[in-house]
Parts: structure tokens; sequence; C-alpha cells
């Protein structure tokens, strides 16, 4: 069992912080140059069709976790990622609507605490899965700043 993550305010704000930023990425940046901007192998349209992919996963799996009875969670495949045609200020909202998610589904009494368990990390709770997710946003969109910072 990994030590769990702790999900409280901080990690919901950098959830919605990080919707936030993305937002004013993609409405500020031309669409050519964020595919032509790469990140190792992904261009920043790839790494946010990434994000977003993972914040969806992310959300069902808070959101199983507090309906079910401790569900089985699957491990994402590694490199799981779109071809750059995918449209940005799409990817953007569905990334809002699934941290919207996260956090609203944690407002719950005892919902942090849910169990569930991962094919991969063992015994975990909602609470963890939320907080793995805002830390990994996080160190993406860090890097997404730091390539596209406001003029």
């Amino acid at each position: 069992m990994p030590d769990l993550l702790t999900y409280d305010e901080d990690k919901a704000f950098t959830l919605m912080d990080d919707a936030a930023t993305v937002n004013a990425i993609v409405r500020r940046v031309p669409a050519e140059r964020l595919r032509a901007t790469r990140f190792g192998e992904w261009s920043a349209v790839d790494l946010l069709g990434h994000l977003t992919d993972v914040a969806e996963v992310f959300a069902e799996r808070v959101r199983r976790s507090l309906e079910e009875d401790t569900p089985t969670l699957e491990a994402i495949p590694e490199g799981t990622v779109g071809g750059s045609h995918r449209d940005a200020i799409d990817r953007s909202k569905r990334l809002l609507r699934a941290h919207q998610r996260i956090v609203a589904y944690l407002r719950q009494p005892g919902a942090a605490e849910r169990p569930a368990i991962h094919s991969e990390w063992g015994r975990v709770n909602a609470g963890h899965v939320a907080a793995y997710q805002a830390d990994h946003s996080k160190a993406h969109v860090a890097e997404l700043a730091a390539a596209f910072p406001p003029a």
C-alpha cells in the first residue's frame, strides 16, 4: 500500500487553478503554435489531450469510489495520447469539467475516505485518487505555463 496522499483545500485549488491556466493558454496561443511546441515526444496539444484524458479517468475513479463498495480501479495504459488534430479549446473545457466533478464529489462529508483498490497501488481512497490527479495536473500545467507565459 502506498503512502496515501491527502486531499485538502489546496488540492482543490490546484485542480481549479490548473484548469483556468490551461483555458488561458489555449485561448491566447494559436493552435499552430500549440501543435508545433514539443515536450519530448508530445506536442502541447498531445500534452493537453493526455492531461484531459487522465483527468476524466480520475474523476470517474473518484465517482466510483463514492458510489461503489470498494471498486477495483485499473491502471491507465502508458503513453495513451491521441493525435495533434485535437481541439485544444474543447480539451480545456473537458479538463475544467473533470476537475469540477472531482472537487464537487469530495465536498461530501467522508468522501475522501471512501476506499478503492487500485491494480498497481493497492488499497487507496478517493482523497488519494484526487490528490494524485492534482499533483499530476500541476506538473504538466507548470510545463505548459513555462512554455506559454502571458504576454
